[in-house]
C-alpha cells in the first residue's frame, strides 16, 4: 500500500467528513443552499482545494471511489473533485446545517 493511501482518505465518505472538519458553519450552511450553478462557480475554486487536501492525484483508492459512483471508467481529478463536492452537498442537506431565509 502506498503513502498516500495510508494518510488520505480512501472513501468518498471519509473524504467528505475531513472537507466537514475543516469547515465553518456558516460556510457549510451557504454550500447547503447553493443551486447547481452556484455549486459549480463554488467548485472552481474550492475543487483546487479538494485535489490537493485529499491528494486526488495520487489517491488511487479515492479516485476507484468516485469513479464508481459515477459509473465511468475514466476520470480526472477535477471530475472527482465535483463529486465529492456534490457528496458534501448531499450531505449538508440530509443533516441539521441552517438553511438561508430569503
Amino acid at each position: 500500500m502506498n503513502t498516500i493511501s495510508k494518510k488520505f482518505p480512501r472513501t468518498i465518505e471519509t473524504a467528505v467528513e475531513k472537507l466537514l472538519e475543516n469547515m465553518s458553519r456558516r460556510d457549510q450552511t451557504r454550500v447547503a443552499n447553493m443551486d447547481e450553478t452556484r455549486l459549480v462557480e463554488f467548485h472552481i475554486n474550492y475543487g483546487i482545494y479538494i485535489k490537493n487536501e485529499l491528494r486526488l492525484w495520487g489517491n488511487e483508492q479515492l479516485m476507484e471511489a468516485c469513479k464508481q459512483m459515477a459509473g465511468v471508467e475514466r476520470l480526472s481529478p477535477d471530475q472527482a473533485s465535483y463529486i465529492i463536492l456534490k457528496e458534501l452537498q448531499d450531505k449538508l442537506l440530509q443533516s441539521d446545517v441552517l438553511r438561508v431565509v430569503k
